[in-house]
């Protein structure tokens, strides 16, 4: 029987009531991101009985293990995002074991060696994106690097430290599907020529835009990885050649074996899926009130423009037809063009010019 009924069969509950968080509650970052964007994420709202491949769990599974094909695909990645060719790479953190797993987001850390032996960090995740991930990605950059030496050593002796951080969403006008960040200066200058803090976003939503421009066959086998984070295994890249999309399309299916695994990474998508339902319930719910509140706001504001406007034209026909009276001139163009402060100078000054060009003269003053 096919896993994913299998497990909807054995955990039903979970469609009847919801699995508990397994983090925090949480708002997603709104201030960087377009409005379109924002609903695009919230809206995509299909709960799959399939394991996602953007599922930390199994990202973990799939790059984390000491087997061959685990190997090659974390090297690739690395390759593909950074440029460093690993000679060698060692999961610092390859524990698979779901009782640890489930207390915390799936991150692995890897130290790298590459052909000429220079050695670096690295820190590769996906995430469903929060507000505190942010923070999160700069705190655990620092704390890579601060671990690196004890007191006494010499810093000479740190090694740049990368983060791969796989994103669902991208910031306003920064529409690339690689995204790299280093420290600058207002000027745009680099702080140091060997910085040792890189940290890359991967910008899953690019890649939909990119398979249309180009096409699943044009595009590298990066590429249709992201491709596979963003849209699974679809009809799409099925057919594809590419030696690492297919390992890891073969590392899918073995997932599946791993009963605890799967079911602790089901229960995860099915945990974010609902927080995603909530915010935009959340959403919707803040978009109603917002208008309500807003209406409310527009009709006190609309009364009080249009009781200063009635009072404004009621003192400017009065002076117009006081000023025909006394000069014998059509003047309410010429009022029209004054503000209602300036109406009741006017006013006054009417009582004492004996003359039209007198009273223009006054107002002008």
């Amino acid at each position: 029987m096919n896993r994913g009924v299998l497990w909807k069969q054995k955990y039903s509950f979970f469609y009847v009531f919801p699995p508990i968080l397994l983090f925090p509650s949480y708002e997603i970052y709104v201030g960087i991101f377009q409005r379109k964007e924002r609903i695009d994420m919230l809206t995509n709202t299909t709960c799959s009985n399939e394991v996602n491949y953007c599922n930390d769990f199994f990202f973990k599974y799939a790059l984390g293990s000491e087997d061959e094909d685990s190997t090659y695909i974390r090297n690739t990645i690395i390759e593909r995002v950074t440029g460093i060719h690993p000679k060698e790479s060692i999961v610092l953190n390859p524990n698979l074991d779901p009782t640890l797993l489930a207390q915390k987001q799936s991150i692995l850390d890897i130290h790298v060696k590459d052909e000429q032996d220079h050695e670096y960090d690295f820190e590769m995740q996906t995430t469903f994106l929060q507000a505190s991930e942010w923070k999160r990605f700069e705190y655990y950059g620092a704390n890579m690097l601060s671990k690196q030496l004890v007191e006494g050593e010499n810093y000479r002796q740190l090694q740049p430290i990368y983060q791969i951080i796989f994103v669902n969403a991208c910031p306003q006008n920064e529409k690339r599907l690689i995204n790299r960040y280093i420290m600058r200066d207002p000027y745009g200058e680099a702080e140091s020529k060997e910085p040792l803090l890189h940290r890359i976003y991967i910008q899953l939503p690019m890649i939909d835009e990119i398979a249309k421009e180009k096409g699943m066959e044009a595009m590298n086998d990066f590429e249709q990885v992201c491709y596979l984070f963003k849209n699974n295994a679809n009809h799409a890249i099925l057919k594809t050649k590419e030696r690492l999309v297919r390992k890891l399309m073969e590392k899918h299916e073995k997932f599946k074996d791993d009963e605890g695994l799967w079911s602790l990474a089901m229960s995860r998508q099915m945990a974010e899926w609902r927080e995603k339902n909530n915010l935009l319930d959340s959403y919707d719910e803040g978009k109603k009130k917002g208008l309500e509140e807003g209406t409310k706001l527009g009709l006190e504001q609309g009364t009080k423009l249009g009781l200063e406007e009635g009072n404004r034209l009621g003192t400017l026909n009065l002076l117009a037809m006081q000023i025909k009276q006394k000069f014998a001139i059509d003047a309410k163009e010429w009022l029209s063009t004054l503000s209602l402060s300036q109406l009741y100078e006017l006013s006054n000054q009417l009582l004492t010019c004996d003359t039209w060009e007198e009273l223009q003269q006054a107002m002008k003053q």
